[in-house]
C-alpha cells in the first residue's frame, strides 16, 4: 500500500492517498485510489478523549474488582 500524505495550508487537515482493496464473492479483487481526509477538531480532540479514557480505566477497574471477588 502507497500512502502519501499532504498538510493543507494552515488548517488541520490531512489529505493520505491510499490503495482500497475490495472483493466479493463471484468477482475479482477491485483496486482503485482514494483519498481519506483527516480532519482535527480542536474542541474534541483533547479533554473529550482524555475523559472518554478516565471512563474507560474506571469501568475495567470496578470490573477487575467484581472479578477478583468472585
Amino acid at each position: 500500500m502507497d500512502n502519501k500524505k499532504r498538510q493543507e495550508d494552515r488548517s488541520k487537515v490531512a489529505v493520505v492517498e491510499t490503495t482500497e482493496q475490495r472483493s466479493s464473492a463471484g468477482k475479482g479483487q477491485e483496486q482503485r485510489k482514494i483519498e481519506v481526509v483527516h480532519q482535527s477538531h480542536p474542541k474534541t480532540s483533547g479533554g473529550v478523549l482524555v475523559g472518554a479514557a478516565a471512563a474507560v480505566e474506571s469501568t475495567l477497574e470496578s470490573a477487575k474488582q467484581v472479578i477478583s471477588k468472585k
